[in-house]
């Protein structure tokens, strides 16, 4: 990489991307060591894990970073197709864990292609609006026609069954559609067709049984205390508990006690309020805020409208994963698997995350020609 473009890194998002793994990689180990050293394993096998995973993320954002996001058009129908195909194979050899399969096994490892289809709808999404973009607004058939780059993703990963991701899809077709010149009326149709789509699969038990308990569940958690309602209601718990200043770290004993399954991934934030209390919490929810503002900036600081879609749906990538995850934790949302970016435990979205930063570097670097 030419060192006055990679002068141009954007040195503000890298430090907000590392400190938030390191406060991640933190509450992984405070709620995982207890129940690691109870099954006789290494206490920091989880979090050594999540380590390795940053290690690879920051290759992987490196490796995008030097590549001109310009190119990306040309490269959008590989990658699409590429990951279509990973979400087909999950469906047809993919093992199912928790009523679920969406997985590929590689060895030791596995991946998540919906974490990927992520990265991938942002790519083709934002170079099909670009080249079609005519004026100030999109056309209703540019609408209609994008659609279809979330549908296939969205329809295949709901399959597996998965109900949050398809949700991060299209809230990203969204978000980058109302950037990009769609009128509300035409979002807000399509918006509506959504929802009525929805509520003819629910009633129709294509929704499947345990999905209706977790989206039901967070209305009134306290009529399923040991069903859908139990990870909420121990979750308010954890926060509650924590007060100001919190319980200290690896103090927490809803953590340590594991009162709330898989909390290093989709309840992260629950450590964080009962060990560091409001402050932690308040010091966290700045990271993100910050995360936030330089993914906005710098879709707005683009040179070009490619530039600036693809930073849209970065952007909207991550919003839509805080706001969902932080909303589960208080039990202001429904239960998904929405992690908290570069916080929560999983090796396929750490990757999909720093690619997603290595898309942001690319285009701030070459927000203008280098001058000789």
């Amino acid at each position: 990489m030419d060192r006055a473009l990679f002068s141009r890194t954007d040195l503000m998002l890298l430090a907000v991307v590392l400190l938030l793994c390191a406060y991640g990689a933190l509450m992984i180990y405070s709620c995982t060591q207890a129940q690691l050293a109870m099954a006789d394993e290494p206490p920091t096998r989880t979090v050594s894990l999540q380590l390795i995973w940053i290690l690879v993320g920051l290759v992987v954002m490196l490796l995008v970073m030097m590549v001109d996001y310009n190119r990306l058009p040309t490269l959008s129908p590989f990658i699409y197709g590429l990951v279509m195909a990973l979400l087909l194979l999950v469906l047809a050899i993919g093992p199912i864990a928790y009523g679920s399969a969406r997985r590929l096994s590689l060895g030791p490892l596995s991946v998540q292609p919906g974490e990927l289809a992520k990265i991938a709808v942002i790519i083709v999404l934002g170079t099909y609006l670009a080249s079609r973009m005519r004026g100030e607004q999109q056309t209703f058939e540019t609408v209609v026609r994008s659609l279809a780059y979330i549908l296939v993703p969205s329809a295949l990963i709901f399959l597996q069954p998965d109900l949050g991701t398809p949700v991060v899809l299209g809230f990203i077709w969204f978000f980058v559609l109302f950037l990009a010149g769609a009128k509300l009326t035409h979002l807000a149709a399509f918006g509506f067709a959504l929802m009525m789509l929805f509520a003819a699969a629910w009633g129709a038990d294509i929704i499947r049984p345990y999905h209706k308990e977790r989206l039901t569940a967070f209305m009134h958690p306290e009529n399923e205390q040991y069903g859908a309602g139990w990870q909420i209601r121990q979750s308010l718990i954890a926060i509650g508990s924590g007060h100001f200043l919190g319980k200290g770290l690896y103090q927490g004993t809803q953590s340590r006690l594991s009162f709330i399954p898989h909390q290093e991934k989709d309840f992260i934030f629950t450590v964080v309020g009962e060990e560091w209390g409001f402050v932690g919490s308040t010091v966290m929810l700045g990271l993100l805020a910050m995360l936030m503002w330089r993914s906005l900036a710098i879709s707005w600081a683009a040179k070009d409208i490619l530039g600036r879609l693809l930073a849209a749906g970065v952007a909207a990538m991550f919003l839509i994963h805080i706001v969902a995850n932080i909303g589960m934790a208080l039990g202001l949302a429904p239960v998904k698997g929405m992690t908290l970016p570069f916080v929560s435990y999983g090796g396929s979205s750490m990757v999909a995350n720093f690619a997603a930063v290595g898309i942001l570097q690319s285009i701030h670097m070459r927000k203008r020609k280098i001058a000789f």
